[in-house]
């Protein structure tokens, strides 16, 4: 996945260092002839419900996860996927998340797991937290869950939503021998922030990029960490079931770890190239979402379908409770 991730855009984007910037650039018409290219404004504007399935490649470790994708979304305000987490003897674990409004929607199926594993969900709430601050973490993923959402949105539609308004600034341009790339900048709530760069030829969106902190990863084998971030290993040999001092020091050494990556994480940028657009009813939609941090592949999301204006089930966009 790595050699392929990492030149499959192009190096029009690959060297943020090789920019001009331009006086008397246009966001607002870069913008246009991006939704033009999108399949124009009316169609676009027809489109309320989208679903995707496909695969996804995640690194994890020294290793390559793959597993199903989906997702879903209901504009303005209800988005989530679903994705593969890791794939044990026993069957893969799978996380839904994403929002609807105010309200998170969060869910993880996983097999029965025998000996002495301990698995946890980051960002969540923790049972050893007080209400207050499950509170706290749980509008930390609704927030990132629109982030998220937005920057998947800026590929799909040229735009952002009601669920995380943005603003558009025009950046300058980037050139490589291949061509150029228009820069917009774009800018919401909080700390949402990053840059959209837009092929000049195509008008279609390539790559939205934004600095963040590095990701914590938990594996279950010592390894480096080949999708970027803090590695954490943890786990434990044999299949007998652990003992109550057992699972006491093990969550111990978990938190350990967890502090000390926590201490460690860096601001570094991240990437999520847009590609191989396809028409999809009239309107123009990527069937793949690459992701790199650090300069290191991360993912990549492949969609093999997509379905637009399904009926969904609104079941499917329930909070969690």
């Amino acid at each position: 996945m790595g050699s392929k991730f990492l030149t499959g855009v192009g190096a029009v984007v690959m060297a943020a260092g090789a920019v001009l910037f331009a006086q008397g650039g246009d966001a607002a018409k870069v913008m246009a002839d991006m939704r033009q290219a999108l399949g124009g404004d009316k169609k676009l504007a027809a489109v309320k419900a989208l679903t995707a399935v496909g695969k996804n490649d995640r690194v994890s470790g020294e290793r390559t996860i793959s597993g199903d994708f989906e997702m879903a979304l209901e504009l303005p305000e209800k988005f989530l996927t679903k994705q593969t987490l890791a794939q044990t003897p026993m069957g893969a674990v799978a996380l839904t998340v994403g929002f609807n409004g105010a309200g998170l929607i969060q869910d993880t199926e996983a097999p029965q797991m025998p000996g002495g594993g301990v698995r946890m969900v980051f960002g969540g709430a923790s049972p050893n937290a007080t209400p207050e601050e499950n509170k706290a973490a749980e509008a930390r993923m609704i927030t990132q869950q629109k982030q998220e959402f937005t920057r998947m949105a800026l590929g799909l539609f040229g735009a952002g939503t009601s669920a995380l308004p943005v603003e558009f600034t025009y950046g300058g341009v980037a050139e490589s021998p291949d061509g150029k790339a228009d820069i917009i900048n774009v800018k919401g709530d909080g700390d949402f922030a990053g840059k959209l760069f837009v092929d000049q030829k195509s008008h279609l969106p390539l790559m939205f990029s934004w600095m963040a902190k590095e990701p914590v990863q938990m594996v279950q084998s010592a390894g480096r960490s080949g999708g970027g971030g803090q590695v954490m290993q943890f786990g434990r040999q044999g299949g007998a079931a652990p003992t109550p001092e057992e699972r006491d020091k093990m969550m111990k050494d978990l938190q350990d770890q967890m502090k000390a990556a926590e201490a460690n994480r860096k601001t570094v940028e991240f990437r999520v190239y847009y590609g191989n657009y396809q028409d999809v009813d009239g309107v123009k939609l990527p069937h793949s979402f690459q992701q790199s941090i650090a300069g290191a592949a991360s993912s990549e999301i492949t969609i093999e379908k997509y379905k637009v204006n399904p009926k969904i089930d609104p079941k499917r966009f329930e909070p969690k409770k």
